[in-house]
C-alpha cells in the first residue's frame, strides 16, 4: 500500500502509540481513507474505558495480536485475521490489550472523514491521555460519551454536556491541525 502515508504519530501511554494514516488512493468519502493504527508493545496493557459515539460508527480490526472488546455488554476476543468488528453508533464499547503481548489494531470511522484523527490528536496532544478536564472538553467537542454505570444514555449525555461545557472554561483548546 504505497499510497498509505503516516500523517502523525501520537504517544498514548507506556509502550503505546497511534499512527494516524491516510490512504491517498481512496476517495474522501471512503472509510478506508483515514486509518488510526494503535501499536502496543505489551509493556503496559491498553485499556480504553467504556464509551459510545452519538454520530458515528467504528470498524475495528486486529492486524497483529489480540484484544478483548466489550460491545453492548458482550465480551469477546478479536484476533489478527478475524473479520473487522462494526461498533454501531450509540453502542457502548471498551477495548483491552494484554500485558506482555504485542497488539496492533486499526480503527476506521464511519462516516468517513478526518474528524476521528482530529479527536485523537486532541486527546493525546500531551503524549498520553489528557487530564480529566481535558478529556471532558475533548469528548464534548467530539460527540463521544463516557458510558456511566446508570445504563441510560441520557445521563451520559448530560454528564458530558454539563462538565464538558464547564471544561471549556479552562481546559486547553482543541488543536486546529494535526
Amino acid at each position: 500500500m504505497a499510497s498509505v502515508k503516516t500523517l502523525k504519530t501520537l504517544g498514548v501511554g507506556k509502550g503505546i502509540k497511534m499512527d494516524i494514516k491516510v490512504n491517498e488512493a481512496e476517495p474522501e468519502d471512503s472509510i478506508n481513507r483515514y486509518l488510526m493504527d494503535t501499536i502496543c508493545t505489551g509493556e503496559e496493557a491498553l485499556n480504553i474505558p467504556p464509551h459510545w459515539h452519538k454520530d458515528h460508527a467504528e470498524h475495528l480490526s486486529v492486524l497483529e495480536g489480540r484484544m478483548e472488546i466489550t460491545l453492548n455488554g458482550d465480551k469477546f476476543v478479536l484476533k489478527a485475521g478475524d473479520p473487522a468488528v462494526l461498533v454501531p453508533r450509540r453502542a457502548p464499547h471498551s477495548i483491552k490489550g494484554f500485558i506482555g503481548e504485542r497488539l496492533v489494531f486499526r480503527e476506521r470511522p464511519d462516516p468517513a472523514g478526518m474528524y476521528k484523527a482530529m479527536f485523537f490528536n486532541d486527546v493525546f496532544s500531551t503524549g498520553k491521555f489528557g487530564n480529566f478536564w481535558h478529556l471532558l472538553r475533548a469528548f464534548y467537542d467530539a460527540e463521544t460519551y463516557v458510558a456511566l454505570p446508570f445504563y441510560f444514555q441520557f445521563f451520559d449525555e448530560a454528564f458530558i454536556t454539563i462538565f464538558g461545557g464547564i471544561a471549556h472554561l479552562f481546559a486547553p483548546p482543541r488543536p486546529e491541525t494535526l
